[in-house]
């Protein structure tokens, strides 16, 4: 007479719990594992209570955006409210020999993100934005005067605080998504103070001086 074989955890595991769930088993433990990593996404996500972003023809270091950071924070304060005042300040290189293009769609990506309020731009690439009315907002609306015909963008060339961001025809422009009913206004006025402190900041000295 056969002995009747034992059938432990092993056997229901694999024959009868796998068989039945074993895919769905692999979806909830991937859907887990998702929420989890998202989860430490949001809790690790800085918070900044200022973005900038600086089009130019070439890359700039975070170090040599140090004294303009520092500026800006200053002026901006501690928007959100966590006790600090944080400037998020990224780059975006046009003079790209094997992605030409690549500065150009990264820029508008900036220019499409609410929370991107002041952009420092070179002769070019600013004079190319401020002939749309839907971009920048006219900088009287905000108190800022200006000598350039746009009434859109500033020139800030000759501020020491953008010396190290190379030899470049800085303007400013703010956008201000708050006329459309997006963005935030307590972001959009930290914005325009930054911008009146890098105004007031001193110029850079003239040969000879």
């Amino acid at each position: 007479m056969e002995e009747t074989p034992k059938k432990g955890f092993v056997y229901w595991f694999i024959n009868v719990f796998w068989y039945h769930y074993g895919k769905l088993s692999i979806l909830v433990v991937f859907l887990a594992a998702a929420a989890i990593w998202m989860t430490v996404e949001a809790l690790k996500k800085v918070e900044y209570d200022l973005n900038v972003a600086v089009v130019t023809d070439e890359a700039i270091a975070r170090d040599e955006a140090a004294a303009l950071s520092a500026l800006f924070a200053a002026a901006a304060g501690d928007v959100n409210g966590d006790g600090k005042a944080l400037v998020n300040i990224v780059t975006v290189a046009m003079e790209d020999e094997e992605r030409p293009e690549a500065g150009r769609y990264q820029a508008l990506l900036y220019l499409s993100l609410p929370e991107y309020t002041i952009f420092l731009m070179n002769e070019r690439e600013s004079a190319r934005y401020v002939k749309e009315e839907d971009t920048f907002q006219p900088l009287a609306d905000y108190g800022i005067e200006t000598d350039d015909e746009s009434g859109r963008r500033v020139w800030v060339g000759d501020k020491e605080a953008l010396q190290y961001l190379g030899d470049h025809q800085f303007y400013a422009c703010l956008a201000d998504w708050t006329v459309s009913g997006k963005g935030s206004a307590e972001m959009t006025a930290a914005a325009v103070r930054a911008l009146q402190a890098l105004l007031a900041s001193p110029d850079l000295p003239k040969a000879g001086e």
